[in-house]
């Protein structure tokens, strides 16, 4: 293991359930941090979770962990969702997610709109609404379908007294409720995470680490690039 350690020039981190489990730090993550920056080693928190901006995951890193954090060591779904709508031109979105989701996919050029949107993008919606279940449902209904695009796969998040339901649970009472599948699932697994999180490196995969709480994202999505990974135990796996 020494060797292996010796060879990454990047550790990938999750954040819910690998270095943080709600408001309380999991153990030795605050000092895995520390040694990394002290060390001058680089590595970047890439998270599934919508339900946070880019800064607000900052933020609340900074205090859980007591650690000082650079926007420039994060990477979420929020990120690579709103990349992906752009690149398909499809920037005006009705967003099933909190304020702070839709304020940064706004920042980047995607507008949420109830008004003949382009597309359904469901994230992890912590204001979720009977009425943004019903509106979106509706708009998945119609004749001529429009895409539906979700920010991640993942059924559950991990806090402090359990597990709450994630985007993965949403998506099944869509599919019960209107027999469609999203077209594109960007989070982790998908090798579109590791990419972006990767974006301006000069890092082979083969040198990266990723440290995750799941298999079938963290882990799966290490397996299919060529990136090195480790399981923890602290999340989604307890």
């Amino acid at each position: 293991m020494d060797n292996t350690l010796d060879e990454i020039r990047c550790y990938i981190f999750d954040i819910d359930g690998t270095l943080i489990r709600g408001n309380s730090p999991l153990p030795y993550a605050t000092e895995v941090i520390r040694q990394l920056q002290k060390m001058k080693i680089d590595f970047v928190i890439l998270s599934n979770n919508s339900s946070y901006s880019t800064f607000e995951n900052k933020e609340r890193l900074e205090e859980v962990l007591n650690v000082k954090l650079s926007l420039k060591n994060f990477c979420t779904s929020i990120q690579a969702t709103a990349d992906f709508l752009i690149k398909a031109n499809l920037t005006q979105c009705y967003i099933i997610g909190t304020p702070s989701m839709i304020s940064e996919f706004e920042e980047k050029g995607v507008c949420f709109s109830d008004k003949d949107p382009q597309a359904v993008v469901l994230g992890f919606d912590k204001t979720l609404t009977y009425k943004k279940i019903e509106s979106a449902a509706l708009y998945l209904q119609r004749e001529e379908c429009i895409p539906f695009i979700a920010t991640h796969p993942d059924d559950t998040c991990p806090i402090d007294e359990g597990r709450i339901p994630d985007v993965g649970s949403f998506l099944k009472m869509f599919k019960q409720a209107t027999g469609r599948k999203p077209e594109k699932i960007i989070g982790k697994p998908n090798k579109v995470m590791l990419e972006l999180s990767l974006k301006g490196k000069n890092v082979l995969k083969s040198e990266v680490l990723v440290v995750g709480d799941r298999l079938e994202t963290d882990i799966r999505m290490a397996y299919n690039t060529g990136a090195k990974s480790s399981l923890v135990l602290t999340g989604r796996n307890i």
